[in-house]
């Protein structure tokens, strides 16, 4: 994902023309979350995004938080990463992208290579299914931790 100021900028404004439509209140709390998210490539969990907002927002809480994330999702702002250790991390990149996930020190990195998404998936999916879009998650070891040994 892009963490330009300009990138940020832009995804932003889509975020706030987005709750416009929506018709939901941009308090400061969701903002300051979704600003975050939205200069952030590392896909924080809830904590940290609550530890890191809660430096400008000494007010908020950890429950405000987590129902600002299921906000988000429900309205598709933001998408839930499920990694390993089932804590739920989230992305605000909603473009089609997948994800490689290090099985050592958790890291997720973004792929939005095309080659991905041209992937016979419709094809393979069982009969009756309707496949509406795909999102792969590829486990490995990052080039850190192959250094590592």
């Amino acid at each position: 994902m892009d963490t330009s100021p300009a990138a940020i900028e832009a995804r932003l404004a889509l975020f706030r023309r987005r709750c416009a439509d929506l018709h939901l209140a941009l308090t400061p709390q969701r903002l300051a979350i979704y600003q975050f998210l939205a200069g952030n490539d590392s896909h924080p969990s809830a904590e940290e995004i609550y530890h890191d907002v809660k430096a400008d927002l000494p007010s908020l809480s950890l429950g405000t938080v987590y129902r600002t994330l299921e906000l988000f999702e429900a309205h598709g702002l933001v998408s839930r990463v499920l990694t390993l250790s089932q804590q739920a991390r989230f992305d605000a990149n909603q473009d089609e992208h997948h994800h490689f996930i290090c099985l050592r020190c958790r890291r997720v990195l973004d792929s939005q290579d095309p080659r991905l998404q041209q992937l016979p998936i419709r094809d393979a999916a069982p009969s009756g299914f309707r496949v509406l879009t795909h999102r792969l998650q590829v486990l490995g070891l990052c080039q850190d931790c192959q250094r590592q040994g």
